[in-house]
C-alpha cells in the first residue's frame, strides 16, 4: 500500500517508507523519494518533482493510491518517446536550436526538449498555474536544466489578470477569465509577442502550444512570434467538447485557419488515440 501524506509530519520519515516500497516494486532500479521543498522522486541521476506524489489516484484495482511503477522506472526515456512521437512528429530537433514551450506543465517535455537541443541550445517553458510552475522550476534546477528559461504566465492576447482553474488531473488545468472559485489561482496574462521581446526570444525554430482549449485567446498574442517561427505543434481540444466540457474547447478549425494563415502548411495524423489527431503540426 502507497502511504498518505494525511499532515505535515515527519517528511523524512514518510521518505524513507516511499523509498523502501518504490525500491521493493521496482528490483534492480536505483529510485529515492526525497523532500526538497516539494516531493521529488530520483530515478538514476533524474530528478521528477511530483507534488502529488502522495495523493496519486488507482493505477489497479488491488490497490487504491498504488503509483504506476512502470511509468517511474522508465520516466526520463518515456518523456523523449513521448516528445518524439507527439511535438517532433514534423520538426525534427537539432543540437542548439530554440524551442518555446506555451503551456509546459511540470515540465515533462520540457526535459525531453533541453535534451533534445543540448548545451547550446534555449527552451523557454512558459506555465501559468503556480503548483506546476513551481514542480517545473524545481525540475529545471536539480537537473541542471540550465538552457531552459521558465516564466510564469498564461499566453494571451492582451494584457490581463485571470485563473486558472484546478483539476483533479493537473494536465487539465486550464485558464479563464472570470471570478476566483473554490479552486482556482490568479495568473497575469500577457502576450507571447511581449514576453519574447522582454526576454530577446528572437530564434524559433519550434514552437509548442498545448494550453486546454485557450488557443482562440493565445495565437493573435503570438502573431509576431510567429512570422520567424519555423515548425509549430498546437494542440486542440475539440475532444473535450465531444465530451461534454464546453464549447469553449473546440478550437481545431480555428488553430488550422490561423497557423495557415501565418504561412504554415497544415499537417494532422490519423491515430486511434484520440488526442492524437487534435494536433496541429505546421511547417514553413
Amino acid at each position: 500500500m502507497w502511504p498518505t501524506e494525511t499532515n505535515s509530519g515527519d517528511r523524512a520519515a514518510l521518505a524513507r517508507q516511499a523509498t523502501e516500497i518504490a525500491r521493493a516494486a521496482m528490483p534492480g532500479v536505483d529510485i529515492e523519494i526525497l523532500w526538497d521543498g516539494m516531493w521529488v522522486r530520483r530515478v538514476g541521476l533524474d530528478y521528477f518533482p511530483d507534488p502529488d506524489m502522495f495523493r496519486l489516484p488507482a493505477s489497479n484495482a488491488s490497490s487504491n493510491s498504488a503509483p504506476n511503477w512502470e511509468r517511474w522506472a522508465g520516466q526520463a526515456r518515456k518523456h523523449l518517446r513521448d516528445a518524439e512521437d507527439y511535438w517532433f512528429h514534423s520538426y525534427k530537433p537539432r543540437a542548439g536550436d530554440a524551442i518555446v514551450d506555451i503551456g509546459a506543465g511540470r515540465g515533462e517535455d520540457v526535459f525531453a526538449f533541453s535534451r533534445a537541443v543540448g548545451p547550446a541550445g534555449r527552451v523557454w517553458a512558459i506555465e501559468p498555474h503556480p503548483v506546476s510552475f513551481a514542480a517545473l522550476r524545481r525540475l529545471c534546477e536539480l537537473n541542471r536544466l540550465s538552457n531552459v528559461t521558465a516564466l510564469n504566465y498564461a499566453c494571451v492576447d492582451r494584457e490581463e489578470e485571470l485563473q486558472i482553474e484546478t483539476l483533479p488531473v493537473w494536465e487539465s488545468n486550464y485558464v479563464r477569465a472570470g471570478d476566483p472559485s473554490h479552486g482556482s489561482y490568479p495568473v497575469t496574462g500577457t502576450r507571447f509577442d511581449s514576453l519574447a521581446a522582454e526576454h530577446g526570444i528572437d530564434r524559433i525554430d519550434f514552437l509548442k502550444m498545448n494550453i486546454e482549449g485557450a488557443e482562440r485567446r493565445a495565437l493573435p498574442g503570438c502573431e509576431k512570434a510567429l512570422r520567424r517561427v519555423r515548425f509549430v505543434c498546437i494542440a486542440a481540444h475539440d475532444f473535450r467538447a465531444d465530451r461534454g466540457e464546453g464549447d469553449e474547447f473546440r478550437t481545431l478549425a480555428f488553430v488550422k485557419d490561423f497557423v495557415a494563415a501565418a504561412g504554415f502548411e497544415i499537417a494532422t495524423r490519423e491515430d486511434p488515440r484520440y488526442y492524437v489527431p487534435y494536433h496541429v503540426h505546421g511547417v514553413r
